[in-house]
Parts: structure tokens; sequence; C-alpha cells
């Protein structure tokens, strides 16, 4: 069986960055010899294989053509006459497009390791336009790769603002959202929407645009000190409200809503009442840790809360309220007693 090492870990590693996960490519196989090997097929689209023991992905090399629009418009040849170079042509950018024999060389026809040396991020070819997933995923590469001085080729940021809206629609927010995730995970985060700006595709995020260079500012000052991802997401969309129909994991939604929401009760009135009232809202008395991050997230963020508390402390003496209860008290009563204990305390702290 030939089997080459493809992709991102060949890349990373001629690049000297960690590799942390490997894709394979086999040559000259079938589903059934596949199969035969003790390999277990998980591929949706294409014949893509878990390896019996190491459980890596290996996909059966392959030729595609576009055949109607979106990410998903493509038809596949995975015969076995499929040659490796005919598999790496149909990457998206040269550096993704090398591959590694079992020996260790390197099997590069678009000069990929060159475009390395020289920092660019250059398309394979104009079949690059025709996938508009592409668009996300060579901002999130130029985001991973901003450190180290690497830019986008002109003629291939002039094909990324060729594709169409009509294209970009007709991607699901799911699979633009699996690029946004990853690109906030790097330290150059905000690159990544800068790059979208600048190629007219931040269409999937209706609500940025029209606040942009504010929402913008808002996550470089975030990214300076603080690497959370829902730190980041929640300081571009700040100013922004009903994301609820972006598909995206809840716990984005959630901190997002509980940082507006918090703010948003302080900015009536700063009162004992106002701000027991906040951190209700915020669930601060079920998650504590979880509540102390939302405000921490608008310190840095350097949103003015009108009055300087030590919230750590605050929290902790406010969990520990436990108020004399008679055998009389009713479930009610002891929740009366609760809240005015709490009150209490807060008044203390913000006298």
């Amino acid at each position: 069986m030939k089997v080459y090492l493809v992709g991102g870990a060949v890349r990373d590693q001629l690049l000297g960055l960690p590799v942390k996960e490997k894709d394979w490519v086999v040559v000259g196989e079938t589903d059934e010899s596949m199969k035969k090997m003790g390999f277990k097929s998980v591929g949706k689209d294409f014949p893509v294989y878990l390896h019996p023991t190491s459980k890596e992905e290996y996909a059966l090399a392959r030729k595609e053509k576009k055949v109607s629009p979106g990410h998903k418009g493509f038809s596949f040849e995975t015969q076995k006459n499929v040659t490796l170079e005919e598999d790496l042509y149909r990457r998206d950018i040269t550096i993704n497009a090398i591959a590694q024999d079992a020996e260790g060389n390197l099997i590069d026809p678009f000069d990929g390791q060159k475009d390395i040396k020289e920092k660019r991020i250059k398309h394979v070819s104009d079949a690059f336009a025709e996938d508009p997933l592409r668009i996300f995923r060579v901002a999130r590469f130029a985001t991973k790769l901003k450190s180290l001085d690497f830019i986008i080729e002109d003629p291939t940021e002039k094909l990324m603002m060729s594709i169409s809206d009509s294209e970009v629609e007709e991607l699901s927010f799911e699979r633009i959202w699996q690029e946004t995730e990853k690109s906030l995970n790097y330290k150059d985060s905000s690159y990544y929407f800068s790059i979208l700006k600048r190629v007219n595709a931040l269409s999937p995020f209706p609500k940025m645009i029209d606040d942009f260079e504010a929402s913008l500012e808002r996550l470089k000052d975030i990214e300076k000190v603080s690497d959370k991802k829902e730190f980041k997401w929640a300081a571009l969309n700040f100013k922004n409200k009903n994301l609820d129909g972006l598909s995206m994991p809840k716990k984005f939604k959630n901190f997002l809503k509980c940082a507006q929401v918090f703010k948003e009760t302080l900015d009536k009135e700063i009162s004992a009442k106002n701000l027991l009232e906040g951190l209700m809202k915020i669930n601060t008395f079920r998650n504590s840790d979880y509540a102390l991050e939302v405000i921490s997230f608008l310190l840095k963020l350097g949103v003015n809360l009108e009055v300087e508390i030590n919230w750590n402390s605050l929290v902790k003496e406010l969990e520990k309220i436990k108020p004399q209860i008679n055998e009389q008290d009713s479930g009610e009563n002891i929740k009366e007693k609760v809240y005015k204990e709490r009150l209490t305390l807060i008044d203390k702290y913000l006298k």
C-alpha cells in the first residue's frame, strides 16, 4: 500500500511548528481493499477511513469536479489509477499541497517549499475559486501564520474576492464557524476578520458589518490581554444583539448574552438591588466561577462598571450567606431572608 503524509502535518513540520494531527493519502487502493486491511470507513462524501490501530484518517487519492454551487457541489473520482499529483492538485494552497513518503522524501509538484521559504500563501490552481469555503480557510491560515510574516499573494486574494456572495451564502454557517473558531485560538485572531472584510466576505456575520471598525478594535484590545475564545467573540460582538440565528456552540452565545445583560443591568443605576439582580441574571449562585469570568471580561474590555469592588471577595462572601432558619419558615421565607442578607452585604461593599 502506497501511503503519504499530506497537508497540514507536512506544512507545520517544515515550519517547525507542533504537528497536532496527521492526515494520510493512499494511492492504488480501493474501498474493498481498505476494508480488507481492517480500515473503518467514515467518509460521507468520499472514501475516508480510520486506521485500525492509530485511528488516524486515511483517504483514497481523489480527483474532483465542480458540478453544482456551494462547498459540497463536487463529484469525486477515487479509482486506483488516481495519482498522488492529481490528489495534491485539488488542494487549496501550495503550502498544503506537499506530501511525504514513508522514507521521508517530499513530493512537492507545486513548489510549496519555495512558498514556505518566501512566506507566501498562494493558490494551487484557479479551481480554488470553485469552493467558497476556501475564503475562510485561507483567512485562517493567514491568521495562524501572521506571526511568521506570511502574506496572501495578490492573485490569490483577487480570487477570494471573485467568489460571489451567492456562493458564500450556499455555505452552511457551521462550516464557516469551524474555521472561525479555529481562528479565535490564534494570537492575532483579529487578522482573520480583517481579511474577510478586505475580500468582501463578511456577509455570514451581518451584525458585524454595520460597526466593523469599532468591533475589530474591541477584539484587538481583548486579544492583548486574553486568549479565551469566548472573550474574543464577545468583544467582537458586544454591541450586537439577536445573534441566536447563527449556528454555533451555545457557550459563545451564552457568554456574550451574560456580559451584555450584566452591563445593561448596572447601566440603570448602581444600587444593591440592581447589582444583586445582575449577579442573579448571570447565574452567580449556580456557577460563581463563570460569573466572575463574565465580570473579568467586562473589566478587561475596559467597560466602566461605575463602581470599584473586589468582585472575587464579594461573590465568595455572598456564597457563604446562611441565614438563621426557624422550623416554621417556608421555602419562600428562606429565599427572602437570603435575598435580604445578600442586599445588606452588597450595600456594605458599595459603601
